[in-house]
């Protein structure tokens, strides 16, 4: 058996190791002014504004519920707007029913904490065709978002019918001018 004096020779002899040890420069890239550069070249400025910028996380399920309200308020003012009341649909959706007429319907990624998600709700909601809203606060939403290659919400997809996308819009005139798509 170790006694304690053994273990504290071979903490100080581990300290001593990691004071010793030497990594290699990182080099970090990241994006500025609309394109990925090594940070180390920005100018003095542009890397006092890198050191200030705010990392965040996506919210965990904590978020899905005050999604999944800010979704019911969705679905309701998506149903006036349309003139029915919304279906319920599968994992973070709500789905306005619309005349049956029209074949395409339009996917919109959208999060609790976006700014212009309510209005692209509402652009979405008048176009007249199906509008699945996908929750991109969950799991299931996320996944859907990475498979269809979405980076940032609100975010529409006109599809067809037979699945081929049609058009896409990141803003509610954008959405509004898919109705001509």
């Amino acid at each position: 058996m170790r006694t304690l004096e053994d273990i504290e020779k071979d903490l100080t002899a581990a300290r001593e190791d990691l004071s010793r040890a030497e990594g290699t420069e990182a080099e970090v890239y990241s994006r500025i002014v609309g394109y990925y550069r090594s940070v180390r070249n920005w100018n003095r400025g542009k890397r006092e504004e890198y050191g200030e910028r705010k990392l965040f996380r996506t919210p965990g399920p904590e978020a899905g519920a005050a999604f999944a309200a800010n979704t019911a308020e969705a679905a309701l003012a998506g149903a006036a707007l349309a003139g029915a009341p919304p279906e319920a649909s599968p994992a973070g959706t709500a789905r306005f029913p619309v005349p049956a007429e029209r074949e395409d319907r339009l996917l919109l990624f959208v999060r609790a904490a976006c700014p212009r998600c309510p209005g692209a709700k509402e652009a979405a909601g008048s176009l007249g065709i199906p509008v699945d809203l996908v929750n991109a606060d969950t799991e299931d939403g996320l996944a859907e978002a990475a498979r269809r290659q979405v980076f940032s919400t609100p975010t529409a997809i006109l599809l067809a019918r037979d699945g081929r996308e049609l058009g896409r819009a990141l803003d509610a005139g954008s959405i509004s001018a898919l109705a001509a798509v």
